[in-house]
């Protein structure tokens, strides 16, 4: 019976090695924030949060989020630049007006005739509606822990966003969650082996998406 119990355990210690040993290595990452007004954020919001854990997690799993502290090893760090606003002329009034002419016309040769007529003349007016749509860049650094606290440019990610404000609604797209996008693309870059790959841990000049 205790040989039977002993090797009951030792074939669950047996799996639970297996087990840990074929779970991939889990590469942890913090997120810090910087808006247009150059107010800094540490970490994700409890929303964004649940949105990396239903999205990205499973889908990714060797790129793990930890909340800012020193010893999380990468960092994410995203800036938004000021938004470009794109203006469009939008015909708001067309009006026709009526000139009565009337009177007499002399020719060359001294004749006379009368004009009893009516000219017609159309004014349009416009207006410039600045904001139409307006564009902002995120730009995520992907920065890696180095000796002495200091930190190394791995990778650079870009988004643009891309809004129809006279309304709020979004045109959609990656350009409707920009910062995810960034994110995702980070994250996948960190999943697939970046920091350890020598062809993708290198700077690699951004190039901003609107899709």
């Amino acid at each position: 019976m205790n040989r039977l119990i002993t090797l009951g355990a030792s074939l669950l210690l047996c799996v639970a090695a297996a087990t840990a040993q074929s779970k991939p290595a889990c590469a942890q990452f913090t997120i810090v924030s910087q808006d247009t007004l150059n107010n800094v954020t540490q970490g994700l919001s409890a929303d964004d949060v649940r949105w990396f854990e239903r999205e990205l997690a499973k889908k990714y799993p060797g790129a793990c989020y930890a909340e800012p502290g020193s010893a999380v090893p990468v960092v994410f760090y995203i800036t938004e630049t000021a938004a470009v606003h794109r203006g469009t002329r939008v015909v708001n009034q067309t009006f026709t007006q009526s000139i009565p002419i009337s009177g007499t016309v002399t020719d060359q040769h001294t004749n006379t005739s009368d004009i009893d007529a009516t000219a017609y003349a159309t004014t349009t007016s416009s207006t410039a509606v600045p904001y139409s749509f307006a564009y902002g860049i995120y730009t995520l650094v992907v920065e890696r822990r180095v000796n002495g606290g200091k930190f190394e440019l791995a990778h650079t990610f870009q988004q643009k966003g891309l809004y129809k404000t006279l309304d709020g609604i979004p045109l959609g797209g990656r350009g409707h969650h920009p910062a995810h996008a960034v994110i995702e693309d980070a994250v996948k870059w960190l999943n697939a082996g970046g920091l350890t790959d020598p062809n993708q841990s290198v700077f690699q000049p951004p190039q901003p998406t609107e899709k």
